[in-house]
């Protein structure tokens, strides 16, 4: 993780401080919380970031179906939703979450649903076909429905201009800043960690995995962790900092949209990057936004549901290559039999190479190499032969010298296939393939899946 200079974060704390400063000179004399005046003539800034009164028993009152709140879990996923004029994706995006979670990872996540409408005959039908449809997880306090008192919410009129937005605008986005605020507050302490969802994504199997994957690989300390590029969507938090980021929410909750504000709030706590997991996990699939009229198409450009399909013998091997990588998409995550794919950062010029150096010599029945996906569907093997090397000679640097090497075919339409092998090969054992590029290309390259099959009847 890139870390801010001394110099650039003492500037960067101090803005933030005299920002805040401001704002509180300012909200003693128009406050955003219904603050009385005898109280308002004492302000302070800790005051300012109080926050808007509750009641002591609110986190239950605030339950729509009453359960007692179990032991602290891993993750706790926030999911905010109100009603669209149009589609509505939010129970599709619960089937996901919830289909893709494995069974065994059930008993680690809360799933917060914040019925967020002011309407209360839309909060309370919504609310029934929930319990309908998930009603075990519901029993057991997996997955909580909420809603918030009306009071809680500061005044939604004269609203600041900013962004040069509608009147409507800063309505939705200023309530959808104190609805953020809610949900953090009740869920801070129910898990080690918090992930805030919009309701219109979807995800992969396996998603909670890699996301404990990703928080032990952290060698550093850090704010959030971020499984998506878009917006709001796939946002990991310690819970420990909801509370604070509640209030910086609440105290710009008209000036800013939450997707700036969270990275304020990060850089304030010193993490002078953003810390973005490559392929992300979730994808927005919203076309109407929860603001009426606003279409937002938005799609995550590292978002690729890429799974693996031949599942080939792929005996134990290295894949190396002359193209340029990202620590994101190895090129061995081709070769691997769990779902990931090689994204070469470069696209391929005459004499590059992708080589799959087995670890002990292989007879091979067939070999398949996939590229491409549905997301880049260019960046894809355009031009190169497949050949089987008998013997190798390895330097220092991980360069590959191939001997005595064995033609198995051109590529067609982004694949390599090799079948037959036991003709064409006989007994020979191989202890390379070896791509190479006849062509240079325009686009970068994604080799999504490399199968090997052994030939078992020769297999020593």
């Amino acid at each position: 993780m890139i870390r801010l200079g001394k110099r650039h974060r003492f500037i960067v704390v101090m803005t933030g401080f005299i920002i805040i400063f401001l704002k509180v000179l300012t909200l003693t004399k128009n406050p955003v919380l219904n603050i009385s005046q005898n109280i308002r003539d004492e302000i302070t800034a800790r005051q300012v970031l109080s926050l808007p009164p509750l009641s002591p028993d609110w986190r239950r009152k605030a339950m729509m179906f009453k359960i007692d709140n179990s032991n602290q879990r891993f993750l706790t996923i926030g999911i905010p939703t109100v009603r669209r004029q149009h589609s509505n994706y939010f129970l599709e995006t619960l089937d996901s979450l919830l289909n893709c979670t494995y069974k065994e990872n059930i008993p680690n996540i809360f799933i917060v649903i914040f019925l967020a409408d002011f309407n209360a005959t839309w909060k309370y039908e919504m609310a029934n076909i929930i319990e309908q449809r998930y009603s075990k997880i519901v029993l057991d306090g997996t997955l909580q429905i909420i809603e918030a008192p009306t009071e809680f919410y500061p005044s939604l009129d004269n609203l600041h201009h900013t962004y040069n937005d509608s009147i409507a605008k800063r309505k939705w986005r200023s309530k959808q800043n104190v609805d953020y605020a809610f949900l953090w507050l009740y869920s801070k302490e129910l898990s080690k960690y918090y992930m805030q969802m919009e309701d219109d994504i979807f995800t992969v199997p396996g998603y909670l995995n890699v996301i404990k994957e990703f928080i032990e690989a952290q060698k550093t300390d850090w704010t959030c962790l971020e499984f998506s590029e878009l917006g709001f969507i796939g946002k990991v938090y310690h819970s420990k900092y909801l509370e604070k980021l509640a209030k910086t929410v609440l105290l710009f909750y008209e000036e800013q949209p939450v997707d700036y504000t969270f990275l304020y709030f990060n850089i304030l706590n010193l993490q002078g990057s953003r810390i973005i997991r490559r392929p992300t996990l979730f994808q927005h699939v919203g076309f109407h936004s929860s603001l009426p009229g606003k279409i937002q198409p938005l799609k995550d450009k590292f978002f690729d549901d890429i799974k693996k399909t031949l599942h080939g013998d792929n005996p134990p091997a290295k894949v190396l290559t002359t193209l340029k990588i990202s620590p994101d998409f190895l090129p061995d995550l081709a070769y691997s039999k769990i779902d990931g794919y090689f994204w070469a950062q470069s696209a391929p010029v005459v004499d590059d190479t992708v080589h799959v150096l087995f670890d002990e010599p292989q007879n091979l029945e067939k070999v398949v190499i996939l590229s491409g996906s549905q997301q880049h569907p260019t960046d894809k093997i355009e031009n190169a032969r497949l050949d089987a090397c008998l013997s190798v000679k390895i330097s220092g640097d991980n360069r590959i010298e191939c001997f005595n090497n064995i033609f198995l075919g051109y590529s067609e339409n982004g694949t390599l296939l090799a079948d037959n092998l036991e003709k064409k090969l006989d007994t020979f054992m191989v202890t390379c393939l070896k791509v190479t590029f006849t062509k240079s290309q325009q686009w970068w390259l994604i080799i999504k899946e490399i199968a090997v099959f052994v030939n078992k009847a020769h297999k020593i």
